[in-house]
């Protein structure tokens, strides 16, 4: 038999980006504790509101599977004296369990024979266990931060109001902070003034209880009805613009959404569109709307969480806080203008980059010479990557970057436009990319050089001066410049050893004084093919072929470029022939110091076997030296497949680890030559 579970925890106003990982953390913690305690169901949900978290098992086992259990006891030889009587000792571990020594069977063991208890031991019910495991849930809820209230002790996100708990009809007892669990609970706080009461914990009544009292509490259910009412409020002016983080964190901060359409002075319009959008984004939460052409109006779409009795009023709310807000913006940004960029790149030497790396100005620095040396690498002919990374950082000092973070890089662009350094101001938006929003590459070439120095200095400078990630926490965001220098060099096909420009930037890191860690350039090098094997193991490619070139000089294109080709050769018939013949080499060399053997001697060859082997890699080397100049790595397992029957005769003939060594050390390092084309390419014992 089972009955659902329904448990509403009743709260204060939760902050909205508290909701969904609250969310996601009580269905793993539920279903974790049911599975161990042995208590079946059939589908676990949460749903929830900034004033609620819900927990729903379907058909939950009323109690415990019963299990059997085996105790081992004393062996037969300790059990038993010469005469077949039992000892003391099992006398003694029969009675600790409260049975006769005759009801112990005996049981074979890898250790021998020992005498052994089997007993039922009965599952408990549900109702019994259900308030201690609901309370351990309870605190052990994930949230960022947590709360103590009054007297308590119990900490939460925000003070429990209430608390609905049914176990089918059964009201299982809880009590936290003074709160007891009822069959009762709330709607909404403003439109719905009664107690609710649900007399069974059923899923459909709950939800439609709560939607009659305007609460849709399932999560997805409350987005897609919060944008359809916003497309619906914003169709007789324009075309709302919803973003989707936008839409979750109104949709988490209404229980029911009632959208209102206000506008704003039509003067504000020739503010740039970022500014105005992220002004009423950030501080307002609104949405705004273009017309059919794509082109900003001034109007935009607050959410409310009430139905208000006066419209009109509450627009003009809404209207005259949006117009305050856009006056600062335009404030700010006229400020902005009055001063060139020079004079804002002058400020970045009083503005802390990092107390341990300087200021904004010695990154700067730092960003113009690595912009210079990655130039040269990549034969970039430019003579703006220079200024675009002098000017990189400038709108950091603007009074528009200050009030609205989000918009660096964006607002350096509108900044360089205006005072006509139109050739760089792309780039400037660029160095930003990919970001966490937009996978979306610099196109650029001053863009990409910004964007790959920008990542490598702070992945030098913060590695340099101790302040690496742990675990989970990365608040420098290193993994994630990790992975942008990963992504563009890939996306952007741009072969490049990155060992070189670490290495230069932290002899620059060095020369300011910077560099706290000297030895730490391994450990960058280390962090990135961490990175890359990640994003390797992301596209698809599984952990033996990732293997193979990970440990190959850091330059991720060319890794790409081999394991790529490796993926698809390993689709062949014969891809087994290429592993075979590499097999056979490095078992006999497995154990072998190859660094002591002497250069291949061919007056001591015996066999033709070893002429042709010495003769077929001697001929194949120039040209999987050039193969690998071009990067042509399909071509280059080609070649090495074709090292297979020579191989394959090889061992069919002669006999390597012949008693004389001069003889025996020849025929090794034949095979440590041989075996050296296909380590070229990478760790091919990887994939035996």
């Amino acid at each position: 038999m089972s009955k659902n579970l329904l448990w509403e925890i009743g709260t204060e106003e939760l902050p909205a980006r508290f909701i969904n990982p609250a969310l996601e953390s009580l269905k793993n913690l539920a279903e974790k504790r049911l599975k161990d305690i042995g208590l079946s169901f059939d589908e676990i949900k949460t749903a929830g509101t900034f004033r609620r978290l819900t927990l729903f098992v379907k058909n939950l086992a009323e109690k415990q599977k019963d299990k059997e259990e085996e105790i081992l006891g004393p062996s037969i030889k300790v059990g038993l004296d010469k005469n077949g009587n039992f000892t003391k000792a099992v006398v003694g571990f029969a009675k600790k369990y409260g049975v006769k020594p005759e009801d112990l069977i005996i049981k074979k063991t890898p250790k021998g024979e020992y005498f052994c208890l089997k007993r039922i031991l009965k599952g408990q019910r549900t109702v019994e266990i259900l308030p201690n495991l609901l309370l351990d849930i309870l605190k052990n809820i994930y949230f960022p931060k947590t709360m103590r209230w009054g007297n308590y002790k119990f900490r939460f996100a925000r003070p429990i109001r209430w608390m609905l708990c049914l176990y089918g009809e059964e009201i299982i007892p809880l009590e936290v902070a003074n709160i007891k669990s009822s069959n009762k609970f709330k709607g909404h706080r403003f439109l719905s003034e009664k107690s609710l009461f649900l007399s069974q914990a059923s899923w459909t009544e709950y939800e439609r209880l709560l939607e009659e009292n305007y609460v849709i509490v399932d999560p997805q259910k409350r987005l897609l009805k919060t944008k359809e009412e916003i497309l619906k409020a914003g169709k007789k002016v324009g075309i709302p613009e919803i973003e989707s983080d936008l839409l979750e964190e109104n949709a988490n901060l209404v229980e029911y959404p009632f959208p209102i359409v206000g506008h704003f002075p039509e003067e504000f319009l020739s503010l740039p569109e970022p500014l105005i959008i992220t002004a009423l984004k950030e501080h307002q939460r609104y949405f705004c709307l273009r017309n059919s052409e794509g082109k900003l109006i001034n109007y935009f779409i607050a959410v409310n969480n009430n139905l208000p009795k006066n419209p009109e009023i509450v627009k003009k709310g809404h209207e005259k806080v949006t117009k305050a807000r856009l006056e600062d913006a335009k404030f700010y940004f006229e400020k902005d203008l009055q001063e060139p960029l020079e004079n804002k790149v002058e400020k970045l030497k009083g503005i802390v980059y990092h107390i341990r790396c300087g200021t904004l100005w010695d990154k700067t620095q730092r960003l113009v010479e690595l912009g210079k040396y990655l130039a040269q690498k990549l034969n970039y002919i430019s003579s703006k990557i220079e200024e675009a990374c002098f000017y990189a950082k400038a709108d950091l000092a603007s009074e528009v970057v200050k009030e609205f973070t989000s918009l660096q890089g964006i607002m350096g662009s509108i900044y360089a436009e205006y005072f006509g350094k139109k050739e760089i101001a792309l780039a400037i938006c660029e160095q930003y990319l990919p970001s966490p929003q937009y996978e979306k590459l610099p196109e650029t070439k001053e863009g990409i050089v910004l964007s790959l120095a920008d990542k490598i200095d702070h992945l030098c400078a913060l590695f340099g001066a101790g302040e690496k990630p742990t675990g989970e926490a990365d608040p420098y965001g290193l993994r994630r410049a990790a992975y942008g220098i990963i992504k563009i060099l890939i996306g952007k096909e741009i072969s490049l050893d990155l060992e070189d420009p670490l290495n230069y930037n932290l002899e620059l890191l060095t020369k300011q004084n910077f560099l706290r860690e000297k030895e730490i350039l391994p450990e960058i090098i280390n962090f990135i093919k961490k990175r890359l094997e990640g994003e390797f193991l992301s596209q698809g490619f599984n952990k033996n072929l990732v293997s193979v070139i990970i440990d190959l000089p850091l330059n991720p294109f060319d890794s790409y470029l081999r394991i790529k080709a490796l993926k698809d050769f390993q689709e062949r018939q014969d891809f087994i022939d290429l592993i075979i013949g590499f097999k056979r080499v490095a078992q006999i060399l497995k154990n072998i110091n190859l660094k002591e053997l002497p250069e291949i001697n061919p007056s001591l060859f015996e066999q033709k076997e070893e002429k042709e082997l010495f003769n077929k890699i001697n001929d194949l080397r120039p040209h999987l030296k050039e193969l690998l100049g071009k990067k042509d790595y399909t071509n280059y397992l080609e070649k090495l497949l074709s090292l297979k029957e020579t191989i394959d005769a090889f061992f069919d003939k002669v006999f390597v680890m012949v008693e004389e060594e001069k003889l025996r050390s020849n025929r090794l390092k034949l095979l440590a030559k041989t075996a050296e084309l296909f380590n070229n390419f990478g760790d091919f014992t990887a994939l035996i």
